[in-house]
């Protein structure tokens, strides 16, 4: 079975909850991609590059609800985990904060132009959204864009730039991800895993 990993913050919740379930696997050694373990093969990945490995090929991943839903890949979705949670909110500079409904116009930063657009087409308000891979929150600073949004876990790194929270967009928590042709050629064994995690969770991650 092929797992593909998320590097970054979900990577120990990832490694941990796999290896509770039992199924002791290793990162790739630095600079490699792969890791053999077993009867197992490891791939690391960008967060935002897991759920299309699954989609596409890979068996098993773990991934965050943010990214699953930003690239609408088509992957079964079989558990929830208990780790990773966090929020995609809207925020904007401390002494500028108006509605989302009055944002018509405004200039929105994010790695998450999909969800984005969708939010103020709900409210059926017209933004210019524009795509950063990183530093989100250097945007309103610099002075070019009026807002952004990003992934929100305790709020320190917003007020640190003077930004505050105005909406939460949605929940993120991470996703167990598996590829929709290895559910029916692999089924005893992905079904065992999702019945493992699911033992792990009921016991208290």
């Amino acid at each position: 079975m092929r797992f593909v990993l998320p590097k970054g913050r979900l990577l120990q919740g990832s490694l941990e909850v796999l290896r509770r379930a039992g199924i002791e696997l290793r990162p790739p050694a630095e600079r490699r991609l792969i890791e053999r373990v077993g009867n197992y093969e490891v791939l690391l990945a960008r967060a935002f590059d897991v759920p299309v490995y699954v989609e596409y090929g890979i068996d098993v991943g773990i991934s965050g609800s943010d990214v699953v839903e930003e690239r609408g890949s088509d992957v079964l979705i079989p558990l929830e985990l208990p780790f990773g949670k966090c929020r995609l909110s809207l925020a904007m500079p401390a002494g500028k904060v108006v509605g989302p409904e009055e944002m018509d116009g405004y200039r929105i930063a994010t790695k998450y132009p999909k969800i984005t657009r969708r939010f103020f087409e709900s409210l059926n308000v017209e933004v210019d959204v524009l795509k950063l891979h990183g530093s989100i929150e250097l945007a309103p600073k610099i002075g070019i864009a009026d807002a952004i949004v990003d992934i929100v876990e305790t709020g320190n790194t917003l007020r640190a730039n003077g930004l505050v929270e105005v909406e939460k967009i949605m929940d993120v928590s991470a996703l167990l991800l598996v590829n929709r042709i290895a559910q029916k050629t692999k089924f005893e064994e992905i079904n065992e895993l999702v019945f493992a995690i699911k033992e792990v969770i009921r016991n208290g991650f």
